[in-house]
């Protein structure tokens, strides 16, 4: 049950942290890459639009360059000037000159479906189809041509109700005398369909768009099956007036429209188009893809399954395993041959395994040791007890013979004794030790006589102060052994017990030879921990030094070091510097 919860988290983390981000991730680049496609196709499909839109301004130009072709006629101005003397004369200089100019302008232009003329004087004879009178002309043209400058013309289209059929287009300019300074007619150009088909047919190659024309905000042309509701084209037509790149794009319904504006005719070509059909191609290849895709990852969690039930079976095995380990139950577990972490880990386990029992092992034995040890102390303080009493009955045997002298130094060197073989505590109060020292120097007294004086100031409380045994007697010893044991003189061995804010400092001082300074900086090395200690060992001289140093660290702590200041022939001063703060 616990492997299948085990697994069941697994598998969660998995789909969590490996499938969902590769879903996000991979519909975040799919969105990336269906609008970077989109917005590629929209501006390559505003670009054609504009092309288009050149050429077919371009075909305007040409319908609009009729007129000078009849402007420039000097002819057709004579005539409509009324310069012809007889009636016969008009009708040789029409059908000589004129008339060609409607058979040429027509013939080399077929989307034009008529050209005619509009004589303002009454007095030029009219030909039916041709040349009418300006009475005969719609009164829309003549108006707008009376706003406009008399080198332009006006286009206009052709009314009606059927906005499923495409508009013909006419093109009026008025033509004036040689000096511009009279208008004699006013020109006619009706286009038929083809000139609005060819562009259309050049915007929609595959003759798949719809397209809406406007004009002055009215709907004049729209090809049907656009598929939109009217709330939807005016949306998309309103957002399609405010981009600045002439194009929108409605991702709901995957339509696209483009828009161009023709300002010679006052009108907004808009150009719809789906985009299902270029999505085609790419839809099958990210499918392809998508399902490659959910095929891979469906092959790497079976991977990740049998690796990770692998792993969470030897993992769930060595914790029970070390759930079933007791102090008397230490077995190792069974090493794989992989050699990967989990063995390393097993490996480690095992060793740890064997150093548990070893250490229990050493424990009992410990344990045993010192139980026989405790047994040896007992059976040793037997001896100790033997000395007093055999002191105590030579110093009452002095006594009895009335030897004071003996009397003194039997009771100096009993208080040595016990201070030195007491098995109690490693530490003692600071007074004590002193009183210890004192007896060290009564003692050496006793055999050096006057050779040696020594002195003890206490110049501060030490009632409570604490200390390990034996700081002060190795210090001692080693001013007489290698200070006044040296020299000839009588020897002097002060020591002061001082206070120095939050230390307290005691010193030691012999007029002794003094150290030299290359044996005073060996010493100094050794006490700094910075050189070996067997380097201090000599046939005179041990460890004892270092480990008073050593000990007095360990028990004070803080700053607690020894110094030693020496000169050679001037004498030795050891100092304990303890970091003891004031009660």
């Amino acid at each position: 049950m616990k492997n299948f919860r085990i697994v069941k988290k697994m598998a969660l983390g998995y789909l969590l942290l490996v499938i969902l981000p590769i879903i996000v991730f991979g519909a975040y680049l799919y969105n990336q890459f269906y609008m970077d496609v989109t917005s590629e196709f929209s501006e390559g499909k505003q670009k054609l639009i504009i092309q288009a839109g050149d050429g077919f301004r371009s075909s305007l130009n040409q319908v609009e360059s009729i007129h000078d072709l009849f402007m420039n006629n000097q002819q057709l101005i004579d005539y409509l000037s009324g310069y012809n003397s007889s009636e016969q004369q008009s009708v040789y200089n029409y059908l000589k000159d004129i008339r060609p100019l409607f058979f040429y302008a027509q013939s080399h232009h077929k989307e034009i479906s008529s050209i005619k003329l509009y004589k303002i004087m009454h007095e030029v004879h009219t030909v039916t189809g041709e040349l009418e009178d300006l009475n005969e002309m719609d009164k829309k043209p003549l108006g707008m041509l009376g706003n406009v400058k008399a080198d332009k013309g006006v286009w206009l289209r052709s009314s009606g109700d059927d906005t499923t059929a495409l508009p013909n287009l006419s093109y009026y300019q008025r033509v004036y005398n040689n000096s511009y300074t009279k208008p004699l007619a006013v020109l006619e150009i009706i286009t038929n369909d083809s000139l609005l088909r060819n562009f259309l047919k050049a915007v929609d190659v595959n003759q798949n768009m719809q397209v809406v024309i406007a004009q002055g905000g009215e709907t004049v042309y729209h090809s049907g099956g656009i598929g939109l509701y009217d709330e939807e084209i005016a949306n998309l037509l309103d957002m399609a007036e405010k981009s600045n790149q002439g194009y929108a794009y409605l991702r709901k319904q995957r339509t696209l429209v483009n828009k161009l504006s023709i300002p010679e005719l006052s009108t907004t070509f808009y150009f719809f188009s789906q985009m299902d059909e270029v999505f085609v191609d790419i839809r099958s290849k990210v499918l392809f893809l998508a399902l490659s895709l959910l095929g891979s990852l469906a092959v790497l969690t079976g991977i990740y399954y049998a690796t990770a039930s692998s792993l969470v079976s030897r993992i769930i095995g060595l914790a029970k395993h070390m759930r079933n380990v007791d102090e008397n139950k230490l077995t190792s577990y069974e090493v794989g041959t992989s050699n990967d972490e989990i063995d390393f880990l097993t490996r480690s386990y095992n060793s740890l395994v064997h150093r548990i029992d070893d250490l229990l092992n050493t424990v009992h034995k410990a344990e045993l040791m010192k139980k026989e040890a405790e047994y040896l102390v007992l059976q040793a303080q037997i001896k100790p007890h033997f000395l007093y009493n055999t002191l105590e009955s030579i110093r009452m045997l002095a006594e009895i013979n009335n030897d004071q002298e003996v009397v003194d130094a039997i009771y100096t060197f009993g208080r040595l004794l016990r201070y030195t073989l007491n098995s109690g505590d490693n530490e003692t109060f600071l007074t004590h030790e002193i009183d210890h020292v004192q007896h060290y120097f009564d003692m050496h007294k006793l055999r050096l006589l006057d050779r040696l004086r020594f002195s003890i100031q206490i110049q501060t409380n030490i009632d409570d102060i604490r200390c390990p045994r034996f700081i002060l007697q190795p210090i001692v010893e080693n001013c007489i052994h290698h200070g006044i044991g040296r020299i000839r003189k009588v020897g002097v061995i002060d020591i002061v017990v001082r206070r120095e804010n939050a230390e307290l400092l005691i010193s030691v001082s012999d007029n002794g030879p003094g150290i030299s300074e290359e044996r005073l900086e060996l010493i100094r090395g050794v006490l700094g921990n910075e050189l070996d200690r067997q380097a201090l060992q000599t046939e005179n001289s041990g460890h004892g030094l270092y480990n008073v140093s050593e000990r007095i660290r360990t028990f004070y702590g803080g700053q607690t070091c020894m110094l030693i200041e020496s000169r050679e022939g001037e004498g030795t001063t050891f100092t304990l510097k303890l970091s003891i703060p004031e009660a």
